[in-house]
């Protein structure tokens, strides 16, 4: 896959100068393609960059749809426990003020682990 995205970008690019090469010169401040496309070069590294992403999040993506389902099962768990708090039955009051904590901290994992899912 890197090596099809790398050389059809080099042959796009290949191809405009040769078309814009008939109708007016290169700058003589631009790099030559073989710079840009050389290993270590600015646009293979950005090239490859890129590459290395899209592949992260082919193999994350699963991973993350996940922790995002059970972040948002947590929450809609944590609204409707708050209903509880207003009980008349204050063994069950606390039950809920119990669980409200609980649920506030799985929260806070969830997200933390889907922030650093989105950063790797």
């Amino acid at each position: 896959m890197r090596g099809g995205l790398l050389w059809g970008a080099a042959r796009v690019l290949w191809a405009g100068r040769a078309v814009g090469a008939a109708r007016r010169p290169l700058s003589c401040s631009s790099p030559p393609l073989e710079e840009l496309f050389a290993r270590g070069g600015p646009l293979r590294t950005f090239l490859e960059r890129q590459a290395g992403s899209e592949a992260q999040l082919r193999v994350k993506g699963p991973e993350l749809v996940a922790v995002t389902k059970l972040l948002s099962e947590k929450e809609r768990e944590l609204r409707e426990t708050e209903h509880l708090l207003h009980d008349e039955n204050e063994d069950l009051r606390k039950l809920a003020e119990n669980e409200i904590i609980l649920c506030q901290k799985e929260i806070t994992q969830l997200k933390h682990q889907k922030k650093l899912m989105k950063v790797i």
